[in-house]
């Protein structure tokens, strides 16, 4: 009898063990019901009316293998109160929002959240994005994505999302973007071929369909590997370009880059030059796609230490505008992000000091002070509910304050 006792609660012992290793190894999230967001809940017509901001973040493509990755579209109202839509994963995935509408995307699937709710099951998966956006004259959201190379090895594959409440349709760029831009009547990419250390830039326009149009080999030394850090910017006269060159392990050069968009004609500018620096990678940006901006003819620039540089468009005078307060000059980011709009720089900054973790704060452009400051509850209990996987920020934008 003793011995049954016993085996039973051995049993019993080890149902208990498998059941909590189940739990830790093969459940990648357990955020309380609270944080998450339901489809009903965004179906609702007035759902984006006291939100703030919205934050993208998902697993990498390489934790897709086993179909398990995710992604998170977390809404944060204007009391910072975030709470959570989960979606399938897309590493570098992002959003776009105009007026009162947002285009989510995930792996395979696009959505419109706003007036009226409508999503798109996409017969294709994708895996890595890279840029999403609102084009206003053709009145249509799109995404494109590093797809890989073509299934016959020649030529690489961005493919290309676009549509709106309407339909969605898709197609292909047949070319390794490094960055891109929009403007309202098309989207301005920058091609790189690796092999041949060449970039290109070329606009992308959504007419009756999509077509790609080479405008102008970029003018880089053939000597030097450049990283693009910025999305391609345009006004009404110039596109332009922030690239970068490491010396060595300790220095760096950012150059800028004009083309006229009539002539063609390029210049180049030294931008900001690191010396001697402990770890170069401290000073990559928050986010490539957020890092630069062009406002009241002055180009804004802010890297990885929270040093805003500016480029004057008329009259070609660069400075170190501002900083942001208290910025970190570690490689070490906690899901930090950057955006600007209109008149201002968005920051989603990170505290261990901060009983809530995550704030996002506001800084006038023309003069550098912070203007604000909001507490985020929920968005670090969020993340810190995701096992087994790991998960990480790829976009903020933040909705009209009016």
């Amino acid at each position: 009898m003793k011995k049954n006792i016993v085996s039973l609660i051995g049993i019993i012992g080890l149902g208990v063990i498998v059941y909590f290793a189940y739990t830790f190894f093969f459940t990648p999230t357990q955020a309380t019901s609270s944080l998450l967001l339901s489809k009903a809940d965004i179906e609702k017509e007035n759902f984006l009316h006291n939100k703030k901001a919205i934050l993208y973040l998902s697993t990498t493509a390489d934790q897709d293998i086993d179909g398990e990755g995710f992604s998170y579209a977390v809404f944060i109202n204007k009391s910072g109160k975030a709470q959570a839509l989960k979606m399938e994963g897309l590493e570098l995935g992002s959003t776009a929002v105009y007026d009162n509408n947002v285009f989510l995307e995930e792996k395979d699937m696009v959505r419109l959240v706003g007036e009226e709710y409508k999503e798109f099951p996409m017969k294709t998966d994708q895996y890595t994005g890279e840029r999403s956006g609102y084009i206003q004259e053709e009145e249509i959201f799109f995404s494109i994505y590093n797809s890989g190379f073509a299934q016959d090895g020649k030529g690489y594959r961005s493919d290309v999302r676009f549509g709106n409440e309407k339909n969605f349709q898709t197609d292909k760029i047949p070319f390794y973007i490094a960055a891109s831009g929009v403007e309202s009547d098309k989207v301005n990419i920058l091609t790189q071929d690796v092999d041949k250390n060449e970039f290109h830039l070329k606009e992308v326009t959504f007419d009756t369909s999509l077509e790609v149009e080479h405008l102008s080999k970029v003018d880089t030394p053939k000597d030097e590997f450049f990283n693009a850090l910025a999305p391609v910017l345009s006004d009404q006269t110039y596109y332009y370009l922030i690239l970068s060159s490491a010396i060595d392990d300790f220095n760096e050069k950012t150059s800028l880059y004009r083309i006229n968009k009539d002539t063609l004609q390029q210049e180049t500018y030294d931008f900001i030059e690191y010396k001697d620096m402990k770890d170069l990678v401290a000073t990559i940006p928050y986010n490539f796609k957020n890092s630069a901006y062009i406002y009241n003819d002055i180009l804004y620039f802010i890297n990885g230490l929270g040093e805003v540089y500016t480029f004057d468009t008329n009259t070609e005078e660069i400075q170190l505008k501002f900083s942001l307060e208290d910025a970190s000059e570690s490689k070490i980011r906690n899901n930090e992000e950057t955006y600007f709009k209109d008149g201002s720089l968005f920051v989603l900054r990170y505290s261990e000091d901060k009983k809530e973790k995550y704030y996002l704060e506001e800084y006038d452009l023309n003069n550098g002070n912070r203007v604000s400051s909001l507490d985020i509850t929920g968005l670090s209990e969020l993340l810190s509910s995701v096992q087994r996987k790991s998960i990480y920020s790829y976009d903020l934008k933040v909705f009209d304050t009016q």
